[in-house]
């Protein structure tokens, strides 16, 4: 069962990311121009917090809802009520992408993305079980070498890192491929190796598996 839900967590990734991709894609060059008027109180990397909250290392989600709910006077704050009326959709974008890339200086309420280890954590597990993958006679080759940069993509993305999804969502994507539900199941294993292997704490494996609802229908039997 704790299989299963960790593999549908990891291939229904895609099908959340395609819905996001209806709101602007953030750039985090372009939001590091931007973030020069946000460094007086933030600090230039988003770490200063002895007048404000730290911003380095949140979820360009998380920090979408905080301006927009400073933009809309859902929450107050004599500076942060006035300056968010001048920031369009597409700078809210790129500012979170920005600063969702920036090492906290603490984990307290950073991103799944930065509690797992950042970028390098994450590449390094896509490659352990893409390997994983390939030596088990029961994926019958289903997972290679090709899924890397989409599977890297899927989970910065999702754990909220600094990376935009590039792929197809999950159902097409597996169109015509006619997965079986013992391949599901090995997947899920292997994955639950993975993070066993790279020690991922369990707080951080149960929010990986918080994020979506099981994907399998949209994978098994395309």
């Amino acid at each position: 069962m704790k299989s299963a839900r960790l593999v549908s967590a990891l291939i229904g990734i895609g099908i959340l990311l395609a819905s996001a991709a209806l709101a602007a894609a953030g750039n985090a060059q372009e939001g590091s121009a931007k973030s020069m008027f946000c460094a007086g109180c933030h600090g230039v990397d988003g770490n200063v917090t002895y007048i404000s909250a730290r911003l380095a290392g949140q979820s360009p989600q998380h920090f979408a809802n905080a301006v927009n709910a400073f933009k809309h006077g859902q929450r107050f704050h004599p500076v942060m009520n006035i300056l968010s009326q001048g920031l369009a959709e597409q700078d809210i974008a790129d500012l979170g992408m920005f600063y969702a890339g920036q090492k906290p200086a603490s984990l307290e309420q950073a991103s799944l993305y930065w509690r797992l280890g950042g970028g390098d954590a994450i590449n390094a597990a896509v490659d352990e079980l893409i390997k994983v993958a390939q030596a088990d006679p029961r994926m019958n080759g289903r997972i290679t070498g090709g899924c890397r940069v989409k599977l890297k993509e899927q989970l910065c993305a999702a754990t909220g890192g600094p990376c935009t999804y590039t792929g197809r969502d999950m159902r097409t994507a597996h169109r015509g491929m006619n997965i079986t539900e013992a391949e599901f199941a090995a997947t899920g294993d292997n994955l639950v190796k993975v993070l066993d292997a790279f020690k991922v704490p369990e707080k951080e494996k149960n929010e990986l598996l918080g994020l979506i609802a099981p994907m399998k229908g949209d994978v098994v039997g395309q």
